[in-house]
Formats: structure tokens, sequence, C-alpha cells
């Protein structure tokens, strides 16, 4: 349902976003909102529903998304559901509430965007009762996600991860069939190849809203008396992502048991900056007992770091999806170091974009190459800021959610 305002037609979005992404302090909750802000910016009215267990500062969203309606959605996380046979992540987002204020509203929207597949059904219910199009916002391939952890587990937690994993393979191909889904649009292009083999639903490959693309890179990030263009903090290397991740504290602990004494040895002076949230006190105790390592946790902004740092870490050992952080950098202008599965998601050019380099010596030699060598260092970080200015301008990624709802 179209709006007129000012005799123009507004277009209405009704919005499910995964958990409460203020302050936008991950990668996820970064994407989430810079979405809803690049959506709001031409001129869309979202009306945001946000599954939370707790309350919700709806006054604060609507200062922080300017002609947003936000919604507070029931969440209900206890042990009870684990034991039914949706996936904890549906169960946990119960569609009771929503369901029966459905049959009572009238329709409000033009079209209805799941921005998780942890939300879907959710999306399902507004898209089957008001008869409008359905977008699902693929992040990543969660069932590959409980894979893993069932893998790297033992003992009765491995025992319900592997239970988790059935579940959401069950999830998701009802969901690649799904009669009230129009398209489902992947952030990363290994998992749109993955889920098109899969899916009779269309499906589409997404590039994540960076607020780097917003502004046009560095200016994003700037930090007091640093500019990543031209290297940050001599020596200064930078580890983000949340720190009760499975796969980000399987990384960290890669990198610090095979690299991190070899760097010493070449680059006494380097420092490693590790910035996240919610960290386990045992792991930041773990982390804090190496020589030169800071940790800084549940810090209000990232950009800081971003902007006073010679070289960004993604020493990711496993996972799906696009590793936000490392477009963080890019845009920022600072040079990344990746493994392969770290660098998955855009199609970047390795040794153009960014370095890739998967086993312990190869990482080293690649973080070394760019702290002795400014000038590969700034090639490096201009070549994939330019990626990301043309690769993810939110205007045209907006328009490509636009077609796909028809």
């Amino acid at each position: 349902m179209k709006i007129q305002s000012m005799g123009h037609e507004v277009e209405r979005w009704t919005v499910i976003v995964e958990e409460p992404f203020l302050p936008a302090d991950a990668g996820g909750r970064v994407e989430t909102f810079t979405f809803l802000s690049a959506a709001v910016a031409v001129g869309i009215r979202p009306q945001v529903l946000v599954p939370t267990p707790t309350e919700l500062d709806v006054t604060a969203y609507e200062d922080a998304l300017p002609g947003a309606a936000v919604i507070r959605l029931p969440r209900r996380p206890g042990p009870m559901a684990h034991l039914g046979p949706r996936p904890f992540a549906y169960a946990s987002r119960p569609v009771g509430a929503l369901r029966r204020a459905l049959t009572v509203t009238p329709r409000r929207a033009d079209a209805v965007i799941s921005y998780s597949c942890r939300v879907a059904h959710l999306g399902e219910q507004i898209a089957r009762a008001w008869r409008i199009p359905h977008l699902v916002r693929a992040h990543n391939i969660d069932s590959e996600y409980f894979r893993i952890l069932t893998r790297s587990t033992s003992g009765p937690r491995s025992a319900a991860c592997a239970i988790e994993y059935r579940k959401l393979r069950h999830a998701e191909d009802a969901l690649h069939h799904s009669p009230d889904v129009t398209c489902i649009a992947d952030i990363s292009v290994e998992d749109h190849a993955w889920r098109r083999a899969r899916c009779s639903v269309r499906t589409m490959h997404l590039p994540p809203f960076l607020p780097g693309s917003v502004t046009g890179g560095a200016g994003a990030t700037g930090g007091a008396g640093t500019d990543a263009a031209s290297g940050g903090v001599p020596g200064r290397l930078l580890f983000v992502g949340s720190l009760d991740t499975p796969t980000n504290i399987e990384a960290l602990r890669w990198f610090l048991d095979t690299c991190w004494s070899s760097v010493r040895v070449r680059h006494p002076d380097a420092s490693l900056q590790v910035v996240g949230r919610r960290g386990d006190p045992e792991l930041v105790a773990w982390l804090r007992g190496h020589s030169r390592v800071s940790v800084h946790t549940d810090v209000p902004s990232v950009s800081g770091y971003v902007a006073g740092a010679s070289v960004s870490l993604n020493p990711m050992r496993s996972g799906s999806g696009v590793n936000i952080k490392v477009v963080e950098a890019m845009a920022a202008g600072v040079p990344v170091v990746s493994t392969q599965v770290g660098g998955r998601g855009l199609g970047w050019t390795p040794r153009r974009d960014l370095l890739v380099a998967d086993d312990a010596a190869g990482f080293t030699d690649a973080v070394c190459r760019l702290l002795a060598a400014p000038e590969l260092a700034g090639r490096i970080g201009e070549a994939g800021r330019a990626f990301v200015s043309r690769e993810l301008d939110p205007n045209a990624l907006v328009g490509r959610i636009r077609s796909a709802l028809g």
C-alpha cells in the first residue's frame, strides 16, 4: 500500500530484523542499521519489527531512523525453545502474537523483508496475510555454522549442535520452496551459488550495506590523529569480531599460537588490538597474557580502532557469509590479510584488493610484508577501498531489492 505524501507516493516496507541492532557495534548490526538507513535515505518508510526478550527503547530507534516506525516483537529464548521440532532461532521468535495482530490489522506495507533467515518464518506470516512480496536477506548458511560447531565441540554440546543442525537443514529446505517467499538474497557469492542449486524460490547475490560505502570510505571511520590511507599507527595490527563466536575464537587462537611470535621476531614493535563484544573473561585473560596484545571489549564504536590500524587481520579458519570486518577495513583504506575462508563472499582479487594466505608461514609473511613496505600497504589499501566504493553503493543495492520485489 503506497501512501500519498506532498503529492508523491511513499513506498512502505515492513522489515523484520534478527535482534536489537543499536548500538551498531558488530558486523551484522552495522549491516542491518546501514541497510535501514539507506532505505530511509531514498524515501522508503520502513516499519521495523524487532524481536527481543527485553524492553526496547523505541524512541532511540526512531530517532536513529527518521520516518521509521519501530515495534517490539516478543522473543522467548528459554530452554523450552530447544525442545520442539523447529530450530531454536525460529522457536525463540514465536509467531503467535504476530499472527493474532495480523487478523485485525489491514495491509500496511508494499513488501516485507526478513533481514535474516532466522526471522523468515515471521515474514512468511505477513506475506501470506497481506499478499505482498517477501524478500529474505541471508547473512550466512545457518546449518553450516552448526555443522562446524558439531565438529569442533564434544559431548552433550556436540550432540545438541547436531540436533540443531538437522532442524536447520529441514527449515532451510522448507524456505527454499516456500510459496510465501519471493526471493532469497545472499550476502555471499559462494552462499548464493550453494542456495541457487537447492531452491525453487528465486535467489540473488546482494552484497552488504556498509557505512564506508555510504560516506565514500575512510571518512566513515576516521579516528583522531590517524589517517588510514597513509597506514595508521605504524606496526599496529587489528582484529575485530565478536568474542563469543566460536569461529572468531578459533581464528584468534590460531593466529596467536602459530603466527604472532614470528611476527614479533621480524617486527619487535608490532602490536595487536583485539576489539569485540561479549568477551569471556577466560578468553580475555588469555589474550592479554600475550606480549603487546591489548583487548577492547564492548566499545561504542570500532571506527577509531579501524582508522588507527596499519593492517587488519582476518585469520578465519571456518564459516560462511561475508566477514563484515573485512569490508569495513577496506572502506577505510586499511590493507587486509585474510585466509581464503575469511576472504570469501564478494569476489575480491587476492594480491590486488587484499593478501590471502592459509598456512601460518604464508599468513605471517603477508603481515610482515605489509608492515615492512608502506607503499605496498597503501596500494593494497587503496585497491580495497576502490572495490568497496565501486561495488557497494547503497542506492544501487536498494534498487536491486526493489527490482527483486517486483
